[in-house]
């Protein structure tokens, strides 16, 4: 759910090393404080948010200084505030910052890391993502949650996820909003999200209960989502996953075939798991209190949706990890050199859009040659060719991403609020 190492990087940015969500503050006077800041509005209480759960919302939205730190990009200006009023759930402090768009503004991408997010972004790659997202036009938000976002008192992730949920909304309705009106504002400006590992489940969680899919442009879910079942990610020997079995809409396997995997949590997601559920029985016992706080609950819920007709969406599962070790099973597993749960739990909330309740522009890719099991940056997707000396090879995973998300010389920007968006 979240890698223990740092990915290697594809080109070289200069940032400084990641300090979690801790600021070096520093003074600085009124008039540049007042240039740095945006105006965000207090945000309305959501009686409903469309979907089967209900938002919270979010108090106490304070300026902060620039963003300090690896963790965010140059020129952020960094806010903390409070997400409150989730049913079933305790308040949770973060801290987000915002990165406005250059010239006509293209649209906003909001970021979610993998693991317990307390780190706005973890790993290189993805950072250089959102530095691309900045340069092609976009504004970027990220969120630094003060600890786990899936922990709460009554133990229940899919209740958490009313979290970032709330946060998701605000940001449609405080940042991205504004900049689809007035003189300098376009219209056809995109609401997107993209997410790693965990950090994708929180993008899933939000487009099945929390009525995302009524705003979203366009979601891009990388190595996940990871949550889909905690039921059968918990049991110790679970029926193994087909992911992308031949003749599943959506799924771009290019050369490749089919793969097969259990989607059990293995390692140190198990303790991942039984941190933020108040348990220690993931792995040694699965019920249905597991399935109920699951993505695709199956009815043991609340009513989950999978009909997202106004999002585009990409899902990107590793199908195998550089240097693979011949044999992962058992005591063999090793977590840099072994697949894990994510592209098999991934799968378990894919089989779920199909041809009739299918987004615009719908894909699940497999990507091969990851740095580790969720390392699809570095690893290639065998569906989309570029030339390279000549000859057509296989795109890179990060530069995949990045152009299906804003665009590039191989792929068009699906971050973008028009022809194929209809609310």
């Amino acid at each position: 759910m979240l890698p223990s190492h740092k990915s290697g990087l594809k080109r070289s940015i200069s940032l400084e090393s990641t300090t979690g969500i801790a600021l070096r503050t520093f003074c600085i006077s009124l008039v540049a404080l007042v240039a740095l800041c945006f105006l965000v509005p207090a945000p309305a209480a959501h009686a409903s948010s469309g979907g089967s759960l209900q938002l919270g919302t979010i108090t106490g939205n304070t300026l902060m200084v620039a963003c300090g730190g690896g963790d965010w990009l140059p020129g952020m200006v960094c806010h903390s505030a409070t997400v409150a009023g989730c049913p079933n759930v305790d308040n949770i402090n973060f801290m987000y910052g915002y990165v406005a768009p250059t010239g006509v503004p293209k649209g906003v991408i909001t970021y979610f890391d993998g693991g317990d997010g307390t780190s706005a972004v973890k790993e290189e790659p993805e950072l250089e993502m959102l530095t691309y997202y900045a340069s092609q036009g976009y504004g970027v938000v990220e969120i630094g949650w003060s600890t786990a976002w899936e922990h709460t008192t009554n133990a229940n992730i899919q209740n958490a996820a009313c979290r970032p949920a709330t946060f998701l909304n605000f940001v449609y309705e405080n940042i991205y909003l504004p900049i689809t009106t007035g003189q300098n504002g376009n219209a056809k400006a995109g609401m997107c999200a993209q997410g790693f590992s965990a950090g994708s489940a929180a993008v899933a969680y939000s487009l099945a209960y929390y009525g995302a899919g009524t705003y979203l442009d366009n979601v891009e879910l990388i190595s996940g989502p990871v949550l889909s079942d905690l039921n059968q990610g918990c049991e110790q020997s679970p029926p193994s996953v087909t992911v992308c079995p031949s003749g599943q809409y959506g799924c771009q396997l290019g050369t490749d075939a089919p793969w097969t995997l259990a989607p059990t949590y293995l390692g140190n997601d198990v303790n991942y798991i039984n941190a933020w559920t108040n348990s220690s029985t993931c792995t040694t016992g699965s019920n249905s209190s597991w399935l109920a706080q699951s993505i695709v609950d199956q009815g043991a819920g609340a009513a989950p949706t999978f009909n997202y007709p106004a999002t585009a969406m990409s899902g990107w599962l590793c199908r195998n990890v550089n240097n693979q070790l011949p044999n992962c099973s058992g005591s063999n597993y090793n977590y840099n050199l072994c697949p894990n749960n994510s592209s098999s739990q991934g799968q378990i909330f894919y089989a779920n859009i199909t041809n009739d309740n299918s987004p615009p522009f719908y894909n699940v890719y497999s990507v091969d040659g990851c740095n580790g099991p969720e390392g699809v940056p570095q690893g290639t997707v065998a569906a989309i060719l570029v030339s390279q000396n000549g000859q057509q090879v296989p795109i890179g995973g990060q530069s995949a991403v990045e152009q299906d998300m804003a665009g590039g010389t191989t792929l068009t920007a699906q971050c973008f609020h028009g022809l194929h968006q209809q609310r």
